[in-house]
């Protein structure tokens, strides 16, 4: 009896053990994320200056980034062309020193929404 409860322990041990760091490692793969209002657009260097509150950031995109118009319920595929200054954006993907390494990015005229 004493055997199978040393047994049952140590192969529990071993599992969580096993599944630690595979968890830690799924918390890494998070995607970082910026918004606000939009300053500033560089097409050449493909940066979005942003300001939330009285801080500035930057958003780099490429190729690859995509871009959608409108809210997380109800958007429509876009491009960067379609961004304008003062509009609100909100994008995810992995920061880079202080500048954000755009995935995807969704925008809208407005940070509120009135759509239901």
């Amino acid at each position: 009896m004493r055997r199978m409860i040393l047994t049952g322990f140590a192969l529990g041990l071993g599992i969580l053990l096993t599944v630690g760091p595979a968890a830690a490692a799924e918390k890494k793969a998070k995607q970082d994320q910026l918004n606000g209002t939009v300053r500033l657009m560089n097409k050449d260097k493909s940066t979005i200056t942003v300001r939330k509150g009285n801080i500035e950031r930057q958003i780099v995109y490429n190729a690859d980034t995509k871009f959608v118009l409108g809210t997380a319920n109800n958007n429509k595929p876009s491009s960067v062309d379609e961004l304008k200054e003062g509009w609100y954006v909100h994008c995810f993907g992995t920061f880079d020193g202080n500048k954000l390494a755009a995935k995807s990015c969704r925008f809208r005229e407005t940070q509120g929404t009135t759509e239901r």
